[in-house]
């Protein structure tokens, strides 16, 4: 007789949000009904991650029996991705689930890089055959639907946005486990800004071989939105650009124009205030080695296309991130 294999899978709950109820259904409606085993059985457990006492009203939607219940200040991705890697160094599980948008894909990102994991996005359905993890997601812009398999564990899934339409009953008893090594240790680790560089300045036109790119979008909400952007990409030194809209409205110089109808950049790093995202846009940044956007909109298409996503006010971001950039040290002149 074959043993029966246990499939350990953790599903990441951040109660902290307005869509917790919606995410944990989305959780629960995929461990029912779109996890295929062969030859294996389900072992879950919830994190449900809440600001201070915030999560205790949703602990009832958690989707799994087992729930580890860990309080963390609020807006701090870097924390929980922190305490999900303590909890996989410590024995962990073979497959994590994280419910669709930004911040899902952001954790299973960060999630994967540090335990030498495996991640995929939008994803429909998995089914774990043998030692390998198959899943179905949406390909060519939604027309086809294709399916991938995972490389190494731990397997990271951000589920596709349609699981939040689930209907998914949570369990009627849960049990909230102690988990010491996911508490004070990490959620009391240092701010994620440990170290800044003040760049020099690039000269005007340069936006070809700037480290560093700031683009201001549409969402600035006016001309001097947009310069307020542009004084604080010079505070940062950075190189600045805009969109396609910006450079319509005349609130830019149409020099400054990011896109197919302008520069196509490569930085190390771009910075997008604002930006909806059209693929137009997306075009002139694509190489870019890692893409931040900031947006009160997380659904906006830049997100699919960002590393990290901010949803706050990018004006104001923008200038937070300068006042630290003018209080680091400055470039060395060797």
């Amino acid at each position: 007789m074959t043993a029966t294999r246990t499939l350990r899978v953790a599903a990441v709950l951040d109660a902290s949000g307005p869509a917790a109820e919606r995410h944990a259904r989305a959780l629960g409606g995929f461990l029912r009904d779109g996890l295929t085993l062969t030859g294996a059985q389900v072992e879950a457990v919830t994190h449900l991650f809440a600001a201070e006492d915030a999560g205790a009203a949703h602990l009832l939607a958690a989707p799994t029996h087992r729930v580890r219940h860990v309080r963390l200040p609020p807006h701090r991705p870097d924390v929980v991705a922190a305490a999900l890697a303590a909890f996989q160094a410590g024995g962990g599980a073979d497959l994590f689930v994280f419910p669709a948008g930004p911040r899902g894909a952001e954790l299973a990102s960060r999630l994967a890089a540090r335990a030498g994991g495996s991640v995929l996005t939008g994803v429909l359905s998995a089914t774990l055959a043998g030692d390998r993890l198959v899943c179905r997601r949406t390909v060519y812009s939604s027309h086809l639907t294709g399916e991938l398999s995972l490389g190494p564990r731990p397997w990271c899934l951000v589920l596709d946005a349609t699981w939040d339409d689930a209907r998914a009953d949570p369990p009627p008893e849960h049990a909230v486990e102690a988990a010491a090594h996911l508490s004070s240790g990490v959620v009391s680790a240092p701010p994620p800004l440990l170290q800044i560089e003040r760049l020099p300045a690039p000269p005007t036109g340069d936006l070809e071989a700037a480290r560093l790119l700031v683009v201001a979008g549409r969402g600035a909400g006016s001309r001097q939105g947009v310069d307020r952007i542009a004084a604080a990409a010079a505070r940062m030194g950075a190189a600045f650009g805009v969109t396609r809209p910006v450079a319509m409205n005349g609130w830019a110089p149409p020099d400054r124009l990011i896109g197919v109808s302008g520069t196509r950049t490569a930085p190390d790093v771009c910075i997008t205030a604002g930006v909806h995202g059209a693929p137009a846009f997306v075009w002139g940044v694509e190489h870019a080695g890692f893409i931040a956007a900031i947006d009160t909109d997380p659904a906006a298409p830049i997100a699919l296309e960002a590393d990290a996503v901010i949803e706050d006010d990018a004006v104001a971001v923008l200038e937070a991130l300068a006042d630290l950039a003018e209080d680091a040290p400055g470039p060395d002149p060797s």
